[in-house]
């Protein structure tokens, strides 16, 4: 009997060992969006001329896989704003992009920006008569800011603001020595689990912290607004991810 028992133990740790020793995390669950800008994928992006939300793909220009966002050739300014991606409470977002952004002798404010959104269309719906408001709530905004001529409310110039949304009333915001005229690698992620954001300028990292969002689905705008000529962002490529990390066991 007793060995019988030792020997129905010795299966039991021998199973737990096994176990252990072979067990593996799930693979979080992710969804990936890749854009090299061979052509323009009009179901993810919408191109529009600003303070609308008429479709206007002419209005940005693609040569050689770079998509160009400058009002210098229509005279109209162009922004390129991404359908409502759904996010969930363990989700982090994830974007990346390859870009060269240039400035003119006025100014220039260019701009990648998250906002929160319940619409699940591609184009907003403007419902109340504001432009901004139909987008969504601004959760984050990196602007370009060369404004040496003029005064802003926002803070620093010539400088790259990474600005939370109460960046005004709570300091929420890091200033940034800006990148001109040359390609750069920019990462932007989102945490839902901590709303932490963390911006990547090449190797350098700065991070904030966001409002809980209380909305299903986030936007990515990017623009190259400013005044005068000579305000440009072209773009190499752009890559999205939305990682589940509820997912692993």
């Amino acid at each position: 009997m007793r060995k019988a028992f030792i020997v129905v133990l010795f299966v039991i740790a021998a199973f737990l060992f096994y176990s252990i020793a072979t067990h593996e995390s799930t693979p979080a669950q992710m969804e990936t969006y890749r854009f090299d800008f061979n052509e323009m994928d009009k179901d993810f992006w919408l191109v529009s001329e600003w303070e609308t939300f008429k479709r206007a793909y002419d209005l940005v220009k693609i040569e050689d896989g770079i998509l160009k966002l400058s009002s210098d050739t229509t005279g109209v300014m162009p922004y390129l704003l991404s359908k409502p991606l759904e996010l969930q409470s363990k989700d982090v977002l994830t974007i990346k992009r390859r870009v060269k952004i240039s400035h003119g002798n006025d100014t220039f404010a260019g701009g990648l920006a998250l906002y929160q959104t319940t619409d699940l269309d591609l184009v907003p719906d403007r419902t109340d008569g504001s432009w901004f408001t139909a987008i969504g709530d601004g959760i984050m905004l990196l602007e370009y800011s060369y404004d040496l001529q003029y005064e802003s409310e926002r803070p620093g110039r010539d400088v790259i603001r990474f600005l939370a949304a109460d960046w005004e009333y709570n300091n929420n915001y890091q200033l940034i020595t800006p990148i001109y005229d040359e390609w750069i690698d920019e990462t932007l992620i989102f945490d839902m689990r901590s709303n932490q954001m963390i911006y990547k300028l090449n190797d350098k990292e700065y991070k904030l912290y966001s409002y809980k969002l209380d909305k299903s689905a986030v936007r990515i705008m990017m623009h190259p607004y400013g005044t005068g000529t000579g305000n440009s962002i072209d773009i190499d490529y752009v890559e999205v991810t939305i990682e589940d990390k509820s997912s692993r066991r």
